[in-house]
C-alpha cells in the first residue's frame, strides 16, 4: 500500500481567535484544497477516507470528484481533542452537506451525531493514531493508492507510529495545511517520498 496522509486546508478554526472544535474551509483553504486535487491527479487512488470534521471533508471534496470516488468517513479519525466532549453532525446532516461522503456498515453516526469524548492526551491521540494506521494496513496489502484527510496533530502521531517512535519522542513531524506525506508500506519494509505543501505534477518529478 502507498498511504497518502493530507492535512485539511486553512479553516475557520485555523483562523478564530477562539477554540472550536469544528467548522469548514476559509477560501483560502478551498483553494488550497483545488491544488491538492491537481497534484494528486495522476496518484491513481483506490480509496479516499477522511475525519469526521468538516474542513477534512471539504478538503478531500475536489479530489474525489476528480477521482469519481467517495469519501469514506472513519468517526474515530477526528483531531486530537483535549477539551471537552462535543457532538459533531448527523450522518443525514452530512449525507445531505457533501454528497461524496460515505459511512461503512455499521460506524454512522447515532441519531444524536457522532460523539467526540475529549480530554485527549498526547499518549492517548497517539494509541487512536496507531490504530487508524493499523487498520489502514490490514485492509490494504497490496499495490493500492490510499489518501486519508485528516488533522495536525493526528497526522503527527501517524508518522510517529509509521517511524516506529513513541508517542514522546523529541521528533516533531509537521506538515502545514495541505501538507501531503506520501509513504510506502510493503512487508516490513517503509518508505518515505514526499513530505511537503501540494505541489503541481508531483508524479511527474517525484
Amino acid at each position: 500500500m502507498e498511504l497518502f496522509i493530507i492535512r485539511h486546508g486553512e479553516s475557520v478554526t485555523n483562523t478564530s481567535p477562539t477554540l472550536l472544535a469544528d467548522g469548514g474551509l476559509t477560501d483560502k483553504g478551498r483553494a488550497q484544497a483545488e491544488k491538492v486535487a491537481a497534484c494528486m491527479a495522476g496518484a491513481g487512488l483506490s480509496h479516499i477516507f477522511s475525519s469526521p470534521l468538516m474542513r477534512a471533508i471539504e478538503t478531500a471534496q475536489p479530489l474525489a470528484r476528480a477521482a469519481n470516488l467517495p469519501v469514506e468517513v472513519w468517526l474515530d479519525a477526528h483531531e486530537v481533542w483535549t477539551g471537552d466532549g462535543y457532538r459533531g453532525p448527523t450522518t443525514e446532516w452530512l449525507a445531505a452537506m457533501y454528497p461524496e461522503v460515505r459511512f461503512a456498515e455499521g460506524t454512522e453516526c447515532d441519531p444524536l451525531g457522532w460523539h467526540c469524548p475529549g480530554g485527549e492526551t498526547s499518549e492517548t491521540g497517539y494509541g487512536r493514531a496507531q490504530l487508524l494506521l493499523d487498520r489502514l494496513r490490514t485492509r490494504f496489502t497490496g499495490d493500492e493508492r490510499v489518501a486519508l484527510f485528516a488533522h495536525g496533530a493526528l497526522n503527527r502521531r501517524m508518522m510517529l507510529a509509521t517511524l516506529g517512535l513513541d508517542y514522546s519522542s523529541s521528533l516533531r513531524p509537521y506538515g502545514d495545511n495541505c501538507s501531503i506525506w506520501w509513504l510506502g508500506f510493503e512487508g516490513a519494509k517503509t518508505s518515505i517520498r514526499y513530505i511537503g505543501p501540494a505541489i503541481p505534477q508531483l508524479f511527474d518529478v517525484v
